[in-house]
């Protein structure tokens, strides 16, 4: 599976909560070369991150049926094969036929969602593509200029092709695909994230129904939470031990209010960062707190002893309906707030080195 599908698909398992949602009837039919009798083909809820339906390949044929929460993400795999199809589908009767080993060149008949989701793929890809593959390097080559520059074209190239899409075209502009774009590059560049009402505004019809739109306009809804220069609310909740801690306790240090989780797989990637700040900064009036979206007591502190975060913790224990995450409007996970000993917030979803340099700029 490509670069940009693994991100698309970690957002939206980190994003997605309960919903109202109907049940809607959902078929697949693949008609593949190069497929032995006998595979074993799987349908996973991306959204989810549950197995929904498998068949079995027989004369290069399969046949997918079951039943979905809502038109999204899934994506079909085949044992034995490092090939993954992702497909946006919901209450259609979809055919698939081609080569396994060739996904690119499937061609796909009976769903006007995942013609739209063709579409944004066909110039999404290639730039989100090169723009986490370079990031990426970058950043292992401890490059911040190279990454900043990178970072900052990538986010002026994420506007304008959804301003093509959402303003030029009118199947677009009423599709769902666009608003789970919409959401996805919200979620990946700030920039994007700042002018979302805007492009929310220009949809229509079932753009606005559905997982993504409800998304969407609860993180609107909260948009006035958290700005930099705002003092971050107040909130108490209990620590590891059930003892009720407030964050106004803090006052008078630097915080890191840290929202993570012990099944996150990016915030777990993100804690030896934070752990490495934590230690360099922790003598010169700076502290972290880490909120929780966890369920299960004995993981989450599992993962506190394991990846070595000795600071304080709060959760609630009720995963992404955690109160203060709720308050804060929090859609995905890791997300930070950085507040002043005053509580004033003066940095926002900071990560590795630019954490050290806020920190740095701030602590002398």
């Amino acid at each position: 599976m490509n670069t940009m599908i693994k991100k698309i698909l970690v957002v939206a398992m980190l994003a997605i909560c309960s919903m109202n949602l109907t049940a809607q009837s959902l078929e697949i039919k693949g008609n593949m070369k190069n497929l032995a009798d006998q595979t074993v083909v799987t349908l996973l809820d991306g959204m989810a991150n549950k197995e929904v339906a498998t068949a079995t390949v027989v004369g290069g044929k399969f046949d997918l049926k079951t039943t979905v929460a809502s038109t999204g993400i899934y994506v079909v795999s085949f044992k034995g094969t490092k090939t993954q199809i992702p497909l946006f589908v919901g209450n259609d009767n979809l055919t698939m036929e081609g080569d396994v080993n060739a996904p690119k060149e499937i061609v796909y008949q009976g769903s006007p969602s995942q013609d739209v989701y063709q579409s944004y793929m066909k110039k999404l890809d290639p730039l989100m593509s090169a723009y986490f593959g370079s990031l990426g390097a970058a950043q292992a080559e401890k490059e911040a200029t190279k990454k900043d520059s990178i970072g900052k074209q990538a986010e002026l190239q994420s506007q304008a092709i959804i301003a093509e899409y959402v303003k030029t075209s009118k199947i677009n502009n009423q599709s769902p695909v666009t608003t789970f774009f919409l959401f996805q590059m919200a979620n990946i560049f700030p920039a994007v994230k700042e002018t979302l009402p805007d492009y929310y505004a220009v949809l229509e019809g079932d753009a606005k129904k559905g997982t993504f739109a409800d998304v969407i306009e609860k993180t609107l809804q909260t948009s006035g939470v958290g700005k930099i220069g705002s003092v971050l609310p107040e909130f108490t909740q209990n620590d590891v031990n059930g003892k009720p801690l407030k964050l106004s306790s803090l006052r008078g240090k630097y915080v890191l209010v840290d929202f993570w989780a012990s099944w996150c797989g990016p915030c777990r990637a993100e804690n030896p960062n934070v752990v490495k700040t934590y230690n360099a900064f922790k003598n010169k009036n700076f502290t972290v707190l880490g909120v929780s979206l966890d369920q299960d007591k004995a993981r989450w502190l599992e993962a506190i002893k394991k990846d070595g975060l000795s600071w304080s913790h709060v959760s609630d224990l009720k995963y992404w309906n955690n109160e203060v995450a709720v308050q804060f409007g929090i859609q995905s996970i890791p997300a930070s707030f950085l507040i002043d000993p005053n509580g004033v917030i003066i940095g926002k979803d900071l990560r590795g080195d630019d954490l050290v340099k806020a920190l740095k700029a701030v602590i002398k």
